[in-house]
């Protein structure tokens, strides 16, 4: 009897038990949906920013350390101060006024954290705070805000990342389903296990080297081959990952567009799967977060605007424009991701539109959940799922830093 399902529906169970306890998930996710009929089209997305970076400037340790109150594993500041002062480091320059003791404290932190390897988030011995993630943020922070005396530092960072990508030099062939990706970055790994990897953390790293001004064209080619696989692109000669061993993977790939997440860790796909047909072998199917993460991911990689994928992601977010929730997510689903990721899908989102350059009243639609779902203090939080942490409101303010600075231009 296949019992393949029912070892995919445990991997779910178990990725949400990790979430629950604050495992190995990503700095990323969560608020209820708001209806946007009936919303001011006067609101002002300037003064909800304002807002916000006042509410996080407002929350940096004496150390220059931005550390989560609620989660034992991200007090340590490692994850979460380059991943806040990112979003704060990208507001416009009026908001970054008066506060550049601020911004030195927070990068003497991220540069006191980088290890010999160049690596940020092991720091603590018992607890393996996201590497990867955190590095591609220290890098991003350097980069945009560092001084000459930190080339080295960002070298070092560089050749980290560099080295991190699962290709020929960690022993994964074309053939891998990993091939060309980055994930967790766990140092523990046994020889030949990619570990956890997902669209969110390749992403990540791909940012941070595009920004770095890093001009490695066999590494952005290896990358966009992990993509062309999470795209399900017609030209992708890997078979796609399922769950139903009872179906022979014959067929066509539907091929719409838009991403999963991980071909890798089947129990984090939050779009579940496509079923086989006639036609169609099959697939997990596409959804928005894994979507938006792929076209940033496909931007960050130098794929020209003009290039079909990119029409492709394009063309899938236009049909799929719903902003308060994750299209492609179950809404039913006892695992309730359709509402954690809803801050992270927002700034995807807002983030996706205006890298592609995609016309629309999305910046007013999005100006209105904003301003409709900040308390008074500035802060946002996910007050209907923990799955994400982004009840946590440090989290969750930094994403919407980074959506709303999106809607003037960003």
């Amino acid at each position: 009897m296949n019992n393949r399902p029912e070892k995919v529906a445990a991997s779910r169970r178990t990725f949400l038990k990790q979430a629950l306890r604050g495992g190995t998930l990503l700095l990323i996710g969560g608020s209820v949906p708001t209806l946007l009929n009936g919303c001011n089209p006067t609101v002002d997305p300037a003064q909800t920013l304002r807002r916000a970076a006042d509410y996080l400037w407002g929350q940096q340790s004496s150390d220059g350390a931005w550390r989560s109150r609620q989660y034992a594993m991200l007090r340590s500041g490692q994850a979460y101060t380059p991943f806040v002062l990112n979003a704060l480091l990208r507001l416009p320059a009026e908001l970054q006024k008066g506060r550049q003791q601020q911004i030195e404290r927070g990068l003497e932190f991220i540069r006191g954290s980088i290890n010999a390897d160049g690596c940020i988030g092991l720091g603590d011995p018992d607890i393996t705070e996201y590497p990867n993630y955190a590095t591609s943020y220290g890098l991003r922070c350097l980069a945009k805000a560092g001084t000459p005396t930190d080339q080295p530092l960002i070298a070092n960072t560089i050749a980290y990342l560099q080295r991190q990508q699962l290709t020929e030099q960690r022993g994964f062939g074309p053939a891998h389903l990993a091939y060309g990706a980055w994930g967790f970055g766990s140092p523990t790994l046994p020889e030949g296990s990619p570990g956890h990897v997902d669209l969110s953390h390749h992403r990540m790293v791909l940012q941070a080297m595009r920004e770095s001004g890093v001009r490695n064209q066999a590494m952005y080619d290896n990358a966009t081959a992990f993509l062309r696989l999470l795209q399900k692109h017609p030209s992708e000669q890997r078979q796609q990952p399922h769950d139903r061993l009872d179906e022979q993977a014959v067929g066509k790939v539907r091929y719409d567009g838009g991403f999963y997440f991980s071909p890798i860790v089947l129990g984090a796909n939050k779009g579940l799967q496509e079923p086989a047909d006639a036609k169609h072998c099959a697939t997990f199917r596409s959804y928005a977060t894994a979507t938006c993460d792929g076209a940033l991911a496909l931007v960050a990689a130098g794929v020209p605007l003009t290039d079909e994928r990119i029409g492709g992601v394009r063309n899938w977010l236009i049909t799929h424009p719903v902003l308060d929730r994750p299209e492609g997510i179950p809404e039913g689903d006892p695992e309730p991701w359709h509402l954690a990721l809803h801050y992270y899908h927002l700034a995807g989102r807002c983030q996706a539109y205006r890298a592609l350059g995609i016309a629309g009243d999305w910046p007013q639609q999005a100006a209105a959940i904003y301003a409709a779902e900040q308390h008074k203090d500035g802060s946002f939080s996910n007050r209907h799922s923990v799955l994400m942490k982004e009840d946590d409101p440090i989290l969750a303010t930094a994403l919407a830093v980074v959506g709303c600075r999106e809607l003037e231009g960003g």
